[in-house]
């Protein structure tokens, strides 16, 4: 093997070592000065996240030193991936939004399937057919479908015009 590569992989190696073994040292201080001053553990749990974080930024500037990698070409990748990932979070993000709005819709149930509904300002009105994973289904007067998607409803007010009746009980042992 090349033994620059060798003094490259041994640097990394030390580097890594003392930066975690420095951090830790930081975060354990943090964690006794959080103890003796009666400091909130909200505030140590922030003070550990940023020390996390600076970690991360010693790591990567040390190793883009060590290694002479080309800034430009460290940028451009950083910025495509962080570019992919801002593209793939916004195009999943809607349908995340809808099923946890399902979820909480089931669980908390503002109106129940077979509830007449209205959501303003929209004007959109209709009895409640289904409340599926990702949008619920109305019927209109004039008998059409409405497909809502479920993140809608909390960002709009719902009124419910008319509450299904509860069925009455056929007992079967009445005389």
């Amino acid at each position: 093997m090349d033994p620059v590569m060798l003094r490259k992989l041994a640097y990394t190696a030390v580097l890594v070592v003392v930066i975690n073994l420095f951090f830790h040292i930081l975060k354990r201080y943090a964690r006794r000065t959080q103890q003796r001053l009666e400091i909130r553990k909200s505030r140590y749990f922030a003070i550990k996240r940023l020390l996390s974080m600076m970690s991360l930024v010693v790591h990567l500037v040390l190793l883009i030193i060590v290694w002479n990698l080309n800034l430009r070409s460290v940028w451009v990748s950083a910025t495509g991936i962080l570019a992919l990932i801002a593209i793939s979070f916004f195009a999943v993000w809607s349908l995340i939004g809808n099923i946890l709005a399902g979820f909480i819709l089931y669980f908390t149930s503002p109106f129940k399937v077979d509830d007449i509904i209205e959501i303003m300002p929209d004007e959109v009105a209709g009895a409640v057919l289904a409340i599926n994973t990702f949008y619920t289904v109305l019927m209109d007067d004039e008998k059409n479908y409405i497909n809502i998607p479920n993140s809608m409803f909390f960002q709009r007010y719902i009124r419910v015009i008319k509450t299904r009746k509860p069925q009455p009980s056929t007992d079967m042992h009445q005389n």
